[in-house]
């Protein structure tokens, strides 16, 4: 049995996103409860703090290399060159 997708617009963006019929359920049970003021408001959150999620994972994971010695000594400069070529930003 396939579950049912629900369209749900988000304002201001050229990008729409489908939820799963539970999904939707969810977000508009939230906002009848007075806890979000929309169904975007429910979905901007949910991404919001899955994003700070995986931000404290990865500071966990430096901080454990960090504590285990394995921390490499770099200037902030060369910092910023290897993560602006790890995301393709020198090209």
């Amino acid at each position: 049995m396939r579950e049912e997708i629900v369209s749900v617009s988000m304002p201001n963006t050229a990008k729409m996103i489908e939820l799963p019929a539970d999904l939707q359920a969810f977000a508009e049970e939230r906002v009848r409860a007075g806890k979000s003021g929309s169904v975007d408001d429910v979905v901007r959150d949910a991404l919001e703090q899955k994003k700070l999620s995986v931000l404290r994972e990865a500071l966990d994971v430096g901080i454990a290399e960090l504590d285990a010695g394995l921390g490499v000594e770099t200037t902030p400069d060369e910092l910023m060159a290897e993560v602006s070529a790890e995301l393709g930003l020198n090209e």
